[in-house]
């Protein structure tokens, strides 16, 4: 396999596993029981869970969320986000994918 299609397979692998890792978080089930339900092996899953969190280790620590702002928004700060070392403005005007982005960008710092 190519250089190039390893790197796309990688990245088709942690985006699923990243979706996987954060349904079991907000699933309020335990490992056990969401891989079950999910017909993963709870030591597929730890595997896939480590990998994503090595994955965002090494990713910047800044990530720009593009704004999409007309004219008829105020480009003034609406809120400011703080968590940890991490500080986020929001931007009246933001919408709500922006703002799913930003969390769960947050949530898996």
């Amino acid at each position: 396999m190519s250089k190039g299609l390893q790197i796309v397979k990688e990245n088709n692998n942690l985006t699923e596993w990243s979706r996987q890792v954060e349904e079991y978080r907000s699933s309020g089930l335990s490992v056990r029981a969401w891989c079950e339900q999910n017909q993963i092996a709870v030591s597929t899953f730890h595997y896939r869970q480590q990998k994503v969190w090595k994955a965002l280790q090494k990713s910047s620590q800044f990530v720009e969320v593009p704004l999409s702002l007309n004219e008829s928004h105020n480009n003034n700060i609406a809120a400011l986000v703080k968590f940890g070392s991490i500080c986020a403005e929001v931007h009246n005007g933001a919408d709500e994918a922006t703002l799913a982005s930003l969390f769960r960008v947050l949530k898996s710092c």
